[in-house]
């Protein structure tokens, strides 16, 4: 997992005020819950990059989850306020590693590391290579 000066140039920060009901029995952030910030910050990276992943799918690339891993730091509570990074480290020829840092409000704490990796396929589910149009666009 990429962190601090290693992490990748193109990146987008999600901002995410923690809800009463992402937060366990002892009042952190259910372990979880980092996944679906994950997925958060994965679909603003693409947003922001000039497409939802909607219109990638409806242009026939699908990128399922191939395995998803998350290291904790420190345990975000209820109101905190987190800044989740995202950004692209590895490509492969028919798969592609996010990578995602969360840190506290001052973007300088960083509470948790992540990465998940993507199978790019078609609407059946077989592997494609990834195609030249979505790499310059994430590049």
């Amino acid at each position: 997992m990429s962190t601090g000066a290693d992490f990748p140039a193109t990146q987008s920060w999600l901002a995410h005020r923690v809800s009463y009901g992402e937060t366990d029995a002892m009042g952190v952030v259910y372990y979880a819950e980092y996944l679906h910030l994950f997925e958060r910050a994965r679909s603003l990276f693409i947003r922001e990059r000039g497409m939802s992943y909607a219109e990638v799918e409806k242009r026939g690339v699908f990128l399922p989850v191939r395995e998803a891993c998350c290291r904790y730091r420190i345990p975000a509570r209820y109101d905190d306020e987190l800044w989740v990074r995202c950004g692209i480290s590895e490509w492969r020829r028919a798969s592609l590693l996010f990578v995602y840092e969360v840190h506290a409000q001052d973007r300088a704490t960083l509470m948790a590391t992540g990465s998940t990796e993507h199978a790019c396929v078609n609407a059946e589910g077989k592997p494609v290579r990834v195609p030249d149009w979505l790499r310059g666009l994430f590049g």
